[in-house]
């Protein structure tokens, strides 16, 4: 029975649960490992006996809570096989100093002996013969606590990195969407630029009909528009970051905002080949708001979908009442979101890439600006899609407001 006990050691598997319980135990006969082994059982405690100090070492660098040894075990186990437990010892994590429970009959020099070949890795607590398995016990237990203990740093160790890893990926993140974000802005800016010079260009040249000279101005007002906006969103989000977005709130009512909207869109939608509809409530939903941030609200979200919906495709705006909310939603039949750009459609600087069928334009910003500037009404924005390929729905919920209040 003893040597089958002893032969656990190399075989028994390793509960995680059990791990920072368990108590290796090496005795110079298998009796007394079995003796110790089971008043250790008997109070709930988790023994393994090990045959010798190699396998002692083996054990201890899978993991224990404590080791108990008797000296003549100690002293039998032979130089090498020492050494192989101090290097076990010395391999242990900087968070790590095992417990090791020394019973002998000489303190002092069982002491000496086990400081001298083990080390300063490991936690000696000497106990000397005869002893009430009581005093046993109690030392035990104590080991055990310091090893919890020990095991409860590992962890806050292991959160700390796993934070740290944590903050590196964010930051590396942050630093790849503002080199992103620079790289298009700079795009952005001098795609417009170089179509200005160039018809400047020609018409310093004098080379124009009259007609295309009218072209060119056109063309011109229409690139220095998309300059405005570009440096319009910048200054947005700058004043959102600095807390200083104004807001000028009054009663508006909400559906003759949307339709001016709207109507801004209706010539390039229909250019573009796209059908912008609308289905407006015939009610009078009053709301307490600033209207021209209302206006950028639904510039930006129209404009949105219509820069990712193909020819071809459709736009649909909403307005209804649900309760005291007032909801506006615009549905597109784009290219829609991937499920793990959700989560994150309106952090500043993020976008989707165009799908072949769309081109990707715009600083990434528009989304980010709209949710603050609903969140400052009191307002919430939720995005929804199925999937790439199959549309998408931002939906704007404000709080609706009685006009006969005195505001």
């Amino acid at each position: 029975m003893n040597e089958s006990v002893i032969a656990m050691a190399a075989d028994r598997p390793l509960p995680e649960r059990h791990i920072e319980e368990r108590i290796l135990i090496l005795a110079p006969t298998g009796d007394d490992a079995v003796l110790v082994a089971e008043i250790l059982r008997e109070r709930g405690l988790d023994p393994l006996v090990v045959a010798d100090a190699a396998a002692l070492a083996r054990e201890t660098e899978a993991g224990a809570g404590a080791v108990l040894i008797t000296s003549e075990a100690f002293a039998e186990s032979g130089e090498a096989s020492s050494s192989s437990l101090r290097g076990a010892l010395e391999r242990q994590e900087a968070w790590s100093e095992m417990p090791i429970v020394l019973l002998g009959g000489d303190i002092e020099d069982a002491g000496s002996q086990a400081t001298e070949l083990l080390g300063t890795r490991a936690q000696i607590i000497l106990l000397e013969r005869p002893l009430a398995i009581a005093t046993f016990v109690t030392a035990i237990d104590a080991a055990l606590r310091s090893r919890r203990r020990q095991y409860e740093v590992k962890r806050l160790l292991d959160a700390l990195a796993q934070s740290a890893a944590e903050i590196a990926r964010a930051h590396e993140a942050a630093t790849r969407a503002k080199d992103e974000f620079l790289a298009t802005l700079g795009h952005e800016l001098r795609s417009p630029m170089t179509a200005i010079r160039g018809w400047i260009q020609l018409l310093q040249d004098g080379a124009l009909s009259p007609e295309e000279a009218a072209e060119a101005l056109s063309m011109i007002d229409s690139s220095t528009r998309v300059q405005a906006r570009i440096v319009e969103d910048l200054m947005d989000v700058s004043r959102i970051m600095a807390g200083k977005v104004m807001i000028e709130p009054s009663t508006v009512q909400l559906a003759p905002v949307i339709e001016n909207v709207i109507a801004t869109f209706r010539p390039g939608a229909a250019l573009h080949g796209i059908d912008l509809t609308a289905d407006l409530s015939v009610e009078t939903l009053f709301v307490w708001a600033d209207e021209t941030r209302l206006k950028q609200i639904g510039w930006n979200l129209i404009s949105n979908a219509i820069k990712f919906t193909p020819r071809g495709g459709s736009v649909h705006v909403t307005l209804v009442r649900e309760n005291a909310t007032a909801v506006f939603c615009v549905r597109d039949t784009g290219q829609g979101i991937a499920p793990e750009m959700l989560p994150c459609v309106f952090d500043r600087y993020r976008q989707e890439e165009g799908d072949g069928t769309t081109s990707r334009q715009g600083l990434g910003l528009g989304l980010a600006i709209v949710r603050h500037l609903v969140e400052s009404h009191g307002g919430t924005i939720q995005a929804f899609s199925e999937g790439k390929g199959k549309g998408a729905e931002l939906s704007v919920r404000l709080p609706l407001l009685d006009p006969s209040l005195d505001r």
